[in-house]
């Protein structure tokens, strides 16, 4: 079963940004500084050594490593629709479409993309693709600084082969929840700082994996001036 190497294979549903979208014809960019973590269960196995008898044991694992940065683009394509390229962590590319019909004190947005990226090594070749599907949830106290919400689910589709033992493997997939917390600090019009960490718990068995990064956010970002006080 391919399912714990792929998780490892670094989904990553981070958006660093807020539900609002870009103005239309602008562009904003996104580097993030990254990490991943991930909380799972292995099976210990005892051989006794005067009888041969086995006994097995479950143990907990984890495990914390950066990663290498992340860079996104996006572009605004009409007053509350725009669309994001990325490049995780050097490693996988990815597009999703944000849709934000709701501004205010109060932000909605529903942002579906898609992240692929192709494994391989000495003995195995495997493509995957995770297709996330969250929804944005924004509070803005104020015109500087939001706090950002964001359940949602991930599907994960993964097809190869591992080679040994004379044997060819595998197919593997499976839904994921996942739910997300990030704060943006807006310095200026052009330029925001966005922790945010995602975790993300497959429902085909234990284990659990999460995404923690801090982005930094330039360009043409967008606006809050609606949620200043009139002169």
């Amino acid at each position: 079963m391919l399912v714990g190497s792929l998780l490892c294979g670094c989904p990553n549903p981070n958006s660093y940004g807020t539900p609002r979208t870009v103005a239309p014809g602008k562009i904003a960019h996104s580097v993030s500084l990254e990490s991943y973590g991930f909380i799972g269960e292995t099976t210990d196995v005892d051989v006794d050594p005067n009888t041969g008898a086995t006994t097995t044991k479950p143990r907990t694992v984890s495990g914390f490593a950066p990663t290498f940065p992340s860079y996104q683009l996006r572009a605004g394509l009409t007053d509350m629709l725009d669309i994001g390229a990325h490049v995780h962590n050097l490693s996988s590319v990815g597009v999703d479409l944000k849709v934000n019909p709701v501004r205010g004190i109060f932000d909605f947005a529903v942002d579906p993309g898609l992240q692929y990226f192709f494994l391989t090594s000495n003995d195995a070749s495997v493509h995957v693709l995770y297709l996330h599907a969250p929804v944005m949830l924004g509070v803005n106290p104020a015109d500087w600084f939001s706090i950002v919400v964001t359940p949602g689910v991930t599907y994960a589709l993964a097809s190869g082969d591992v080679v040994g033992d004379d044997e060819a493997a595998s197919v593997a997939d499976g839904l994921l929840l996942r739910g997300g917390l990030g704060f943006q600090f807006r310095t200026s019009d052009s330029f925001a700082i966005h922790p945010e960490i995602t975790m993300m718990k497959s429902l085909d068995g234990p284990g659990l994996v999460y995404n923690f990064g801090i982005g930094l956010n330039f360009g043409a970002l967008p606006s809050y001036k609606d949620l200043q006080e009139p002169m």
